[in-house]
């Protein structure tokens, strides 16, 4: 058995197809999508909920610090396309998960515009639900900055205006637009402004019924 194992792991690594389910597996994946806007705590519960349910979690955020990790320069020293190519990324790391029989949770501060499309090309390979954080608006900002006054190394890796801002000049910016998805599928809105509520444990519960 283990020689088996072994020479499908080795006809992986020379760049030969991923082994499918059995027949007999025809349940689809789970795509657990966790989104807000900047500062709603959309990150802390993301990983919170992957290590309730045992899930990896794929970060639009992280992808991108891990492209500027890449090349040790500012990121907005990169090509004015970085965006756009961690957002390729990211939606194309979900694709080949789902492909291959893996749930996962995703979370990026998309609106509407963005997650639309691709979410209506996930349905057919995944079982859906989606997770929006909800929180007054000027506490998530005020948020979002004292994140990033903790953390200095953001501005290096996601270029924070906010704090930038701040930091010349003392104000704090105001919450920016932000239009949640409204699709068809699952959805469940989670108060995030003390705490969670509904609570984790019955935010699994829910996922998984």
């Amino acid at each position: 058995m283990w020689s088996s194992g072994k020479m499908q792991i080795s006809k992986i690594c020379d760049g030969g197809s991923i082994p499918s389910a059995p027949a007999n597996m025809s349940q689809k994946p789970k795509l657990i999508i966790i989104t807000g806007r900047p500062g709603s705590g959309k990150t802390t519960l993301a990983k919170e909920l992957g290590t309730t349910l045992n899930l990896p979690v794929v970060s639009r955020d992280e992808i991108k610090e891990g492209y500027v990790n890449t090349f040790k320069v500012r990121y907005d020293e990169l090509p004015k396309d970085t965006n756009k190519t961690a957002t390729e990324i990211f939606f194309k790391n979900i694709d080949f998960l789902l492909e291959n029989n893996i749930s996962l949770v995703a979370e990026a501060a998309f609106q509407h515009k963005v997650w639309e499309p691709e979410i209506s090309k996930f349905q057919s390979a995944a079982s859906l639900f989606m997770i929006i954080c909800d929180i007054d608006p000027d506490l998530a900002a005020k948020r979002h900055l004292q994140r990033g006054l903790d953390n200095p190394k953001r501005e290096f890796f996601q270029s924070d205006n906010r704090v930038a801002q701040y930091r010349k000049t003392g104000v704090v910016l105001p919450p920016g637009d932000y239009e949640a998805p409204s699709l068809d599928v699952p959805t469940l809105k989670v108060s995030t402004e003390n705490g969670y509520s509904p609570d984790l444990k019955s935010i699994a519960e829910k996922i998984l019924t």
